[in-house]
């Protein structure tokens, strides 16, 4: 009986799933029809040079649930595609390519799917994934690749309320907005010595912050709903949002993509006792339409809910209690800053006085190509990176990217000799930070004469 038993119920499973598994089968095979239906529309794009990366597409075909793109690059140089755009946002100009090239690729597919039926369903209906190449003009290894799903598509659509703009750089834009929240977001401290955040994860426009505090403190920061935990973040995140020029744009994607904001309290002497409070995407905007309030502000309204005093500034960015287990002091890292720290990458990067073109007239005019150099023709472009100190001075200057031991040396040289810079600033604070700056040796006719 036994046996009979288990034999009709696998039968009957069976029975039933099979039409499930049939159905299934079915729409991934429609899919993937619909996916090379896609890239058969794009043929006539194979071989031709994409004037807005600089890039020739060429391969493109779609398999079960990927569609795979090959761009081929002119040179294994780098150059910044939209510096007005994005000058002093990422570290290097290769990051700054891949990002540009993903977000266009992006901002395509979305642009083709509101167009194409085919194409649109895929977007809407299944995981399926983008795997993009960049080789150098011989082929091989890519330069660099990246991927992104169905997923992002539709975050793209949603980001620009259903209707992508005919204009890439609009797009891109957008994106820069939202890449600036997202690091805004991450940024946001308390100046008071018993609180601090720690632990800040960005997932699913969902920001996540543990909140630490000290015993004496917990409950105050508990009552009314978390009232001085949730103002005082509003009050941190306003003063570091309201001095961007693109401040409106940040609202609109807090609204569109409905931005919210855990706190979880937490009290340094009992973990396991916490709160958890929420503030929610109108809150935020709703903030948004009082005056900006000041660091002192802030400073003086935890003093006044709290008590204790502001954070020393030579501390700022750690949490230090005198209330941790057995009396010892306890140090937890909010948002790990020693004075000491040098930046990669801060809100408002280091700066030459005079920008680019400023850059490019000291570097002819202090620059002596190596004779050896000259005799042999050679010429290329030598990326140095280096510190910009919180005075402006340089320092610490190595080669990136070499192209002969001697045009390294007169780019360093050259680069040690600069007056001073504008210090990069981060949190409102003049801080070290790093730069990236290319040299390029370029052989002239008037070079080859001397």
């Amino acid at each position: 009986m036994t046996f009979k038993k288990y034999f009709y119920t696998l039968f009957w499973f069976l029975l039933i799933s099979a039409p499930i598994v049939a159905q299934q089968k079915n729409n991934a095979d429609q899919m993937t029809k619909r996916a090379k239906s896609y890239v058969f529309q794009q043929k006539d794009k194979i071989g031709k040079m994409d004037k807005t990366l600089n890039l020739k597409l060429t391969k493109m075909y779609a398999s079960d649930r990927t569609i795979k793109i090959v761009y081929t690059k002119r040179n294994t140089d780098y150059a910044s595609l939209f510096p007005e755009m994005t000058e002093g946002k990422f570290k290097t100009e290769a990051q700054e390519n891949r990002y540009v090239a993903r977000t266009y690729c992006i901002w395509r597919v979305a642009t083709d799917a509101l167009a194409s039926q085919s194409l649109s369903s895929i977007v809407r209906g299944d995981v399926y994934t983008w795997l993009v190449d960049v080789v150098g003009p011989e082929g091989g290894e890519p330069l660099y690749s990246f991927d992104f799903k169905t997923q992002a598509v539709r975050n793209a659509i949603m980001l620009c309320g259903g209707k992508m703009p005919t204009d890439f750089k609009a797009y891109l834009s957008k994106t820069l907005v939202e890449r600036a929240l997202q690091s805004l977001l991450k940024d946001v401290y308390l100046p008071h010595d018993s609180a601090g955040f720690c632990n800040v994860l960005l997932k699913n426009q969902k920001l996540s912050v543990e909140m630490l505090t000290t015993h004496r403190c917990y409950p105050l920061l508990k009552e009314n709903g978390g009232e001085a935990a949730r103002t005082a973040w509003l009050g941190s995140f306003m003063r570091l949002s309201k001095s961007k020029r693109y401040f409106n744009d940040l609202c609109d994607i807090i609204k569109v993509r409905q931005v919210a904001v855990e706190i979880k309290l937490r009290d340094i002497n009992n973990r396991a006792d916490s709160t958890m409070f929420m503030i929610y995407p109108q809150e935020i905007l709703d903030y948004a339409k009082k005056p900006v309030v000041s660091e002192t502000q802030i400073e003086a309204y935890l003093i006044g809910k709290l008590g204790g005093k502001k954070q020393e500034a030579e501390k700022r960015g750690w949490f230090i209690s005198q209330y941790g287990p057995n009396r010892t002091t306890l140090t937890a890292a909010v948002a790990p800053s020693k004075s000491n720290k040098v930046y990669e990458v801060v809100e408002e990067m280091p700066s030459y006085p005079g920008g680019k073109p400023a850059i490019a007239a000291y570097i002819a005019k202090t620059v002596k190509y190596p004779g050896p150099c000259l005799d042999k023709k050679i010429e290329g472009r030598v990326v140095c990176r280096f510190t910009v100190t919180r005075d402006g001075s340089v320092k610490d200057i190595v080669v990136a990217k070499s192209v002969d031991p001697l045009l390294d040396k007169e780019a360093v040289r050259v680069i040690s000799l600069m007056p001073k810079w504008i210090p990069g600033r981060h949190n409102g604070a003049r801080v070290d930070a790093k730069y990236t700056l290319p040299v390029t040796f370029r052989l002239t006719q008037s070079a080859e004469d001397n």
